[in-house]
């Protein structure tokens, strides 16, 4: 059997074409498909095989339900060179293999014809694979894009003056509970250290007790670390942003390989802090081809000559594998307490830090046409507010290249993304390039209100997750909203985004239907 098939896929001549259209099937790029699959191939190329027998072939090759298909093709190979050194059989053995001989697969050298048409179907096979691969370079690629706060491990406790799951917590009691949370010492030590010193007559021990309760059941890492698998996995997206996220080397990473997903991680530079953003996607559709990160600078102290740093951001510059577009993704988390408007000018500093880097970080991997997608925790109320902070910080410093992002933002709508006893806010965030990408779907996300704070028993996390779905633009298209853009601004209207260089050459052409270097109304009208 082995010497039938080796010689009926051509040996040499048609083992690489062999292996190459098994790379095809293998979507992953494992190196590995499924057993069912190469079953049902060689039922249909080699009928004959009696099952007892195409049982061993596969078994020669199989691990876990799966076959490496360069070693099946090296077992043929080995397998004809066997056939060619073997030794003429003694009488004992001729009489075995002539009982046999019924059972075999006929030889190529006896059937020349089902070589050639063995062979012709698999260069038709090639063709009608290659024929499909062109057809889907030539469609929009359509994908999906998560944004999920997890609530880190180390986080998620109920104990913490802002959570308090359990007990009627009105303004005034927590502001007290907050005050001695607070409280300092003349050496600057806490004066009331440790559950529940702070929550001490305030809180009776019922009531402590109750805190604990709810901890133990919706807030402890070991309740929550399979539930939030599970979350992402039924977010079904091509590509997620997971921030406040720990656990990553012992439980997060191999979740996520497990689930299809290749990913990268940065820990946030506060030296007490375990969480960082996550970068993940869906390794049958994008494969990675550059990434980076953004340490916010806080603050700078000139007389300690230090610098604060807290939060980051992480970049990853991801290719689609059928269709070769690229996609720049950016994760981040922007500085805390999202109820405190004070705090919108570091984290527009913030926002206007990671839009410099994305430009240095565009020209340097010469992806600047790459359409840009920025999620996260912004822990801001007015994301439009926040944008115009920070683009307008960019715009004093001459010597930095501002990528398109910066004038052509919009965010997905969505409800309220995170509610606790302390906030109900939209704090999660989906930005987008819209002039390169168009939004056509978002996904239904849950309804929150305060009665029901999170997490709970369905959410394990104080946050739920956003997604939404998106096609690349084409290239006319992104010329026409171009062409629209300079019109207007001609005309005297009022444009949405600024135009670079580029784009103004682009939409000129557009205009120049017989490439003379002039624009007539005629044209302009065509347009």
């Amino acid at each position: 059997v082995q010497g039938s098939l080796a010689n009926i896929f051509g040996v040499f001549s048609m083992a690489q074409r062999l292996k190459e259209a098994f790379r095809r099937l293998d979507a992953e790029n494992s190196g590995f498909i499924e057993v069912t699959h190469l079953r049902a191939l060689l039922a249909r190329l080699v009928p004959g095989i009696p099952e007892p027998r195409l049982n061993r072939l596969l078994d020669s090759s199989a691990q876990g339900g799966k076959v490496c298909y360069g070693s099946f093709i090296d077992f043929l190979l080995s397998a004809e060179e066997k056939t060619e050194e073997k030794s003429p059989s003694s009488p004992r053995s001729q009489g075995k293999e002539e009982k046999e001989e019924a059972t075999r697969v006929p030889s190529a050298d006896s059937e020349p014809a089902q070589t050639q048409q063995l062979t012709q179907q698999l260069r038709n096979a090639e063709e009608q694979i290659g024929a499909l691969q062109c057809m889907l370079k030539r469609q929009p690629l359509e994908f999906t894009i998560g944004q999920y706060n997890i609530l880190a491990g180390y986080m998620g406790n109920n104990m913490e003056p802002w959570f308090l799951y359990g007990v009627h917590m009105p303004d005034e009691r927590r502001k007290e509970i907050f005050k001695l949370h607070g409280e300092r010492l003349p050496n600057g030590k806490p004066a009331n250290a440790g559950w529940p010193n702070y929550v001490r007559g305030i809180l009776s021990d019922e009531e402590i007790a109750m805190v604990e309760h709810v901890h133990a059941e919706h807030f402890a890492w070991e309740k929550r670390k399979d539930r939030l698998v599970d979350v992402i996995r039924d977010m079904d997206s091509d590509v997620l942003s997971l921030v406040e996220c720990d656990h990553y080397d012992d439980h997060f990473k191999s979740a996520l390989d497990a689930m299809g997903y290749d990913s990268c991680w940065r820990k946030r530079p506060r030296p007490s802090s375990a969480d960082g953003c996550c970068v993940a996607w869906r390794r049958g559709v994008f494969e990675l081809q550059a990434q980076g990160f953004v340490e916010y600078v806080d603050k700078f102290c000139p007389i300690q000559k230090r610098t604060y740093k807290d939060r980051i951001a992480v970049i990853a510059l991801l290719r689609a594998r059928v269709t070769g577009q690229q996609l720049c993704f950016v994760s981040t988390h922007l500085q805390r307490n999202p109820e405190d408007p004070t705090q919108d000018m570091l984290r527009a500093r913030q926002v206007g830090q990671v839009l410099r880097e994305l430009g240095e970080f565009s020209r340097q991997h010469a992806a600047e046409d790459a359409p840009v997608i920025l999620t996260g925790d912004l822990n801001c109320t007015s994301f439009g507010r926040l944008r115009g902070i920070a683009n307008t910080v960019s715009l004093l410093n001459k010597d930095v290249f501002l990528h398109p992002f910066t004038f052509d933002c919009a965010d997905v709508p969505t409800g309220v993304t995170s509610v606790t006893t302390a906030r109900c806010m939209r704090i999660d965030a989906i930005m987008y390039q819209s002039q390169r990408l168009e939004l056509t779907n978002t996904f239904e996300f849950p309804e929150l209100n305060p009665e029901n704070s999170i997490p709970n028993a369905e959410h394990p996390s104080d946050h739920v997750p956003i997604v939404a779905q998106f096609r690349m633009v084409n290239q006319l298209q992104s010329t026409r909203t171009a062409a629209k853009e300079w019109y207007l601004s001609l005309a005297g209207g009022c444009g949405t985004t600024p135009l670079n260089a580029w784009q103004l050459k682009s939409a000129f052409k557009l205009y120049d239907y017989d490439a003379s270097g002039d624009i007539s109304i005629k044209n302009i009208q065509k347009v």
